[in-house]
């Protein structure tokens, strides 16, 4: 069982990385490269594919672990999501308020602060549990 825990988080990992790898590229080739509507579809979808493939490793690896780290897991990705939440609501209202700057949070930006925010929850959630 030890041993299907360590499987799993590996290629957890792993996946984290080929999405990465996929989406760095992807994200300067469609900015800074001009292609034909079809080519730039593709290139836009490789990164979608990759982080389902690692989402899909990250749900196993989540099922394989016990319930304490679910626990702390669940806490994390719930903190993460609350804090982007209220990121969202708060760039909406300053929005309205003619009070935005799309070079400071732009949609790659966003992705990166849900990341940074699920990062925030889970040293939370593991200092609180001491996972």
């Amino acid at each position: 069982m030890e041993q299907s825990k360590k499987i799993a988080n590996r290629n957890s990992l792993i996946f984290a990385l080929i999405y990465g790898a996929t989406y760095l590229p992807a994200v300067w080739l469609l900015k800074y490269r001009v292609f034909g509507q079809p080519i730039s579809i593709i290139i836009a979808l490789v990164p979608v594919i990759t982080f389902s493939i690692f989402i899909f490793k990250l749900i196993k690896a989540f099922s394989v672990m016990d319930e304490v780290k679910q626990r702390a897991q669940l806490e994390a990705v719930v903190i993460g999501f609350s804090l982007t939440a209220m990121l969202v609501m708060t760039l909406f209202l300053l929005s309205l308020c003619d009070i935005s700057n799309p070079g400071w949070f732009g949609y790659a930006n966003l992705l990166c602060f849900c990341w940074l925010f699920y990062f925030v929850g889970w040293f939370l959630s593991k200092k609180k549990y001491g996972v």
